[in-house]
């Protein structure tokens, strides 16, 4: 059986970052993996890379700061909830702002732009600590356009030679169809839980 304190160790959360205030009656800060026990990506990170989320694909970022030492230090995927809504952990004015498009797909925001598209979910994102211990896991989750279940969707048929991975992540939405998904057949997706442990340390400049 895994342990609170096992599973806090595989979250890739930059503890070690130099810690920076946080408001108590602000958003909660959280890094997130995906728990499903018999799936090939069990218990991996969920990153930001390419406005869309991935399980299997590096975190990307972009700090356009000179030196180099100016940026924040952050280097992980951290969501910020609050009210319903949910963003990403950043400096950028204007910040990133987390969604699920019609078809479906988990993403967020261009940095210095709000552009949605239409019909897209920007509420009903909920994240549930069951105490308040800093050490306590919860869980994320979404309700939304027909769906309430998240889904890692694999790039590729799992038994082709290329392999699953990286694998995007989605929500069960009504609309998701076939032509949305990576491999081609939404039959492929796995539904998942997303578990999350508290962040403090240090938010990134920009996700790309």
């Amino acid at each position: 059986m895994l342990t609170t304190s096992l599973l806090l160790s595989m979250l890739p959360l930059a503890l070690s970052s130099p810690l920076i205030p946080r408001n108590d009656d602000g958003p909660t800060f959280f890094g997130a993996i995906a728990a499903r026990s018999t799936a090939p990506f069990h218990l991996q990170s969920i990153n930001a890379n390419g406005q869309s989320f991935w399980i299997g694909k590096d975190t990307a970022t972009y700090c356009p700061l000179q030196p180099q030492s100016q940026c924040p230090t952050g280097n992980q995927t951290v969501f910020a909830a609050s009210g319903g809504g949910a963003s990403l952990d950043t400096v950028v004015p204007g910040g990133q702002q987390v969604y699920v498009a019609p078809n479906g797909k988990l993403s967020y925001t261009i940095a210095h732009s709000a552009y949605i598209p239409p019909g897209s979910a920007v509420q009903t994102f909920t994240a549930t600590f069951p105490t308040n211990d800093d050490n306590t896991l919860g869980s994320f989750s979404f309700q939304g356009l027909g769906g309430n279940s998240f889904l890692a969707c694999p790039s590729h048929k799992v038994d082709s030679e290329e392999g699953p991975f990286p694998y995007q992540v989605f929500v069960d939405v009504t609309a998701l169809s076939d032509q949305d998904v990576p491999s081609g057949s939404k039959a492929d997706c796995l539904g998942f839980g997303a578990v999350i442990a508290k962040y403090d340390g240090a938010p990134v400049w920009q996700y790309t």
